[in-house]
């Protein structure tokens, strides 16, 4: 949770080549970048391999868009 907390939560998510991630970054606006485009679906793959990598056994990440709508990922 802490990670999330640090390095998504309430920060614009964007994909690297986005063309504004140079003046937001001048600006000092809290962004975080990504490889892939910043889809639920992507930022739930991106949340989980963080967390396998920290050596937690996961074996899915579910992000919420809203109460209803949410993007699950698990490895094949």
């Amino acid at each position: 949770q802490g990670w999330i907390d640090q390095n998504l939560d309430h920060r614009m998510i964007l994909h690297r080549d986005d063309p504004l991630v140079p003046l937001l970054q001048s600006m000092g606006e809290p962004i975080y970048i990504m490889e892939l485009n910043p889809t639920a679906e992507h930022i739930a793959k991106h949340i989980f391999e963080y967390v396998k990598s920290s050596g937690l056994p996961v074996v899915e990440a579910q992000l919420w868009e809203t109460p209803r709508c949410s993007a699950v990922y698990r490895p094949s």
